[in-house]
């Protein structure tokens, strides 16, 4: 199986999600706002019905216009209609005001008896062929077929007369263009016959020509010249006089070198091969004679007079070389200059020679122009003479006959209507809806953290719930409030662990009694011992739903000063202690504030692992905000789909402005089939417990 990366999947898992929790608060408004569309389904099916009962008997002609043949004639310049967006072209052209608006003219004109009344038209093209079919919707039958062949014919002559200003427009414009162009072509002629007055066009020419052949020979010239100059350049003294008359030299140049040294070339020679005999000759009695010998000493002398001879012909070969660089140099500078002279001659006849052909191709261009416009006269003219009308009448408009009533559909699209108003109201109800649905609303509204998310359980009006049992068969709700267990057990392991909670809400009827008995039940089932003290003096019944008396509860404890111990009852379930209301009191928010209250707090505090408090409701009294100070923390209850943000919001800047701390939300009443539960209600009853078993069977 192909792996996919978790990066890969991120997105598409986040969309899925998104439309769920969206999904499910649409099903939940839909839930409660269906009413809403008994009225707009009224509403739109009335008005439909109102519609029929109102509408007047309405006529329908039907005519066609079809796409004619057209004479092709041999020019491409004629003034055609565009092919380019023809179909729809034309259509928008047979329903425009001007030809609708001249066709009410004519039928006035023709038939003044008809009485002028709104007529629809409508323009379409017949399948696989090139004809218009035209539709006219109107109250009264004969004018209603009057008009619509009033707008074939308005239509055609319309286009008889754009044609017709268009092609007077374009000939005018012509001969606007001919009378410029003759002027033109005057101008043009006089400038060419002037230029040649002053100009001889075969002298031009034939000057032209004798320039380019000598500029190329004498740039021919420079080149050699130029290649002798860098070759002297590039002789050493001694390769420059060892050059003579008869050297093999493949070399440009080498003649002239050899024709300047051929004076001294053969004497500088002769010496040179007589220096080295005698050096030779030395060389060879020094190995038998002494240095002092007189053969030896006559020898040096030859040799030194010999020696000399040659630097005297190496100074007059240097003089002679310098001299020649000389003479090369001066000769490349004058033939540069006469170069120069020679280009600007041949460029002064190519420019003269230039400027006559530019002449007579201005004048050739303006002549051919001139040609094409007068052709293009008499092919208007000759385009005038044949019936350039493109579409033309096929049948004329028939008798206008009744539209049937098509009753179903009518009432079809009041009804499609009504439900679409239905739907925008409960739309702009969901956008104005501020309830909390979802964790997904807790957590993107505010910074707390959700402890638990415990889901809806049927049960009867009259009936309480049922609390927790150590076997219950409750699966998902027992392990949702063992989950919750479990954030309280591991909240701040790294600081002070809180064991005293207020368990409260924004408004009643949130399931805060719910909650706090079950916590309660779950923390006593881990072997904690665990006291529930119903703190709401106004309306505290959870003796009830444990089945114990309410006598002698709190009240009696802080108004008569009893033991603790005489007001603590067992509630059947081990580890777990309870502490009822007692009678409700005059003034409860005063005595959760005395000092009293705050003895019998801590007196729990050092009896017991874990306190839970049941108090008011927030936004009801001020009991909760103010008692909370006694505790470690707060445990917030939200019930899904009915807890508003803004009671939310409210109730938690009631605890913020006296210092309590939140630890954080319980959403209850959560919907199993919502987002919060997308994946458990899956597995819900993946394991079971056997009747009458001990161990968990895993159901397959």
């Amino acid at each position: 199986m192909k792996e996919v990366a978790f990066d890969e999947q991120e997105p598409t898992t986040e969309w899925a999600e998104n439309f769920h929790v969206w999904f499910f608060r649409g099903k939940i408004l839909l839930k409660k706002y269906w009413w809403i569309f008994l009225p707009t389904l009224s509403l739109g099916l009335g008005y439909q019905a109102y519609e029929e009962n109102q509408r007047e008997p309405r006529y329908v002609s039907q005519g066609k216009m079809i796409v004619d043949s057209q004479v092709s004639l041999p020019r491409k310049d004629i003034i055609q209609d565009t092919l380019i967006h023809f179909w729809g072209t034309q259509s928008e052209l047979m329903r425009s005001p001007i030809v609708q608006n001249r066709a009410r003219e004519r039928v006035a004109a023709l038939r003044p008896e008809l009485k002028p009344i709104p007529v629809q038209l409508g323009v379409g093209q017949q399948p696989d062929t090139a004809i218009f079919i035209l539709r006219a919707e109107g109250g009264e039958p004969i004018y209603t077929q009057a008009f619509l062949d009033a707008c074939m014919d308005s239509y055609i002559n319309y286009k008889k007369e754009t044609r017709t200003n268009t092609s007077d427009k374009v000939l005018l414009q012509i001969n606007e263009k001919l009378m410029v162009l003759e002027d033109e072509i005057d101008q043009q002629e006089t400038a060419l016959v002037e230029f040649q007055k002053v100009n001889n066009l075969v002298f031009v020419k034939g000057q032209g020509v004798s320039a380019g052949s000598n500029l190329v020979k004498l740039t021919a010239d420079m080149a050699d010249l130029r290649t002798k100059y860098r070759m002297l350049e590039t002789l050493s003294l001694d390769q420059y006089l060892n050059r003579g008359i008869g050297s093999e030299d493949e070399t440009a140049g080498g003649d002239l070198v050899s024709r300047n040294v051929q004076e001294l070339s053969p004497e500088y020679r002769a010496q040179k091969v007589r220096y080295d005999q005698l050096v030779a000759e030395r060389d060879e009695f020094s190995i038998y004679m002494k240095p002092r010998h007189p053969k030896i000493m006559s020898l040096n002398r030859e040799i030194e007079r010999t020696n000399n001879y040659l630097k005297i012909y190496q100074r007059q070969g240097l003089e002679k070389l310098e001299s020649q660089k000389r003479v090369l140099k001066i000769q490349i500078e004058n033939l540069a200059t006469l170069i120069s002279e020679v280009e600007l001659t041949a460029l002064d006849y190519s420019r003269r020679q230039a400027e006559y052909e530019r002449l007579e191709s201005q004048l050739q261009r303006s002549r051919n122009l001139y040609d094409n416009l007068l052709e293009t006269i008499q092919n208007l003219d000759l385009n005038e003479n044949f019936s350039q009308e493109t579409i033309a009448v096929f049948e004329h408009a028939g008798p206008a006959n009744t539209i049937p009533v098509q009753i179903g559909r009518n009432f079809a699209q009041g009804g499609v209507a009504g439900m679409a108003l239905g739907f925008g109201l409960i739309f702009l109800l969901g956008i104005l809806d501020s309830r909390i649905i979802s964790g997904e609303d807790l957590t993107r509204r505010f910074e707390l953290p959700i402890m638990g998310i415990i889901p809806y359980q049927k049960q009867s009006k009259k009936s309480r719930m049922e609390l927790l049992k150590p076997k219950d068969t409750r699966y998902l709700f027992a392990e949702a409030c063992r989950t919750l267990r479990s954030s309280i057990l591991f909240m701040d392991k790294e600081g002070v662990q809180p064991t005293s909670f207020v368990v409260t809400s924004a408004v009643p009827s949130e399931g805060k009694s719910t909650i706090s008995s079950n916590l309660a039940i779950t923390l006593a089932l881990t072997s904690s011992k665990t006291i529930l003290v119903d703190a709401d003096l106004r309306r505290g019944a959870l003796h009830k739903q444990f089945g114990l008396s309410k006598t002698k509860g709190l009240s009696e404890i802080i108004l008569e000063d009893l033991p603790l111990a005489d007001s603590i009852q067992k509630t059947g379930i081990e580890n777990l202690d309870f502490i009822s209301t007692g009678e409700y009191p005059e003034r409860p928010g005063e005595l959760l504030l005395s000092e009293r209250m705050s003895q019998i707090c801590n007196e729990l505090h050092e009896r017991y692992e874990y306190v839970i408090f049941d108090s008011a409701p927030i936004l009801a009294t001020e009991d909760t905000p103010s008692f909370a100070t006694r505790v470690d923390g707060v445990l917030f209850t939200v019930r899904s789909g009915y807890t508003q943000a803004r009671q939310v919001r409210s109730s938690h800047e009631r605890l913020m402005q006296r210092g309590v701390r939140v630890c954080g939300f319980i959403l209850n009443f959560v919907d199993i089939k919502g987002s919060d539960y997308y994946y458990y209600n899956k597995y819900q009853n993946y394991y079971y417990v056997e009747e009458g078993g001990q161990t968990p069977i895993q159901k397959v």
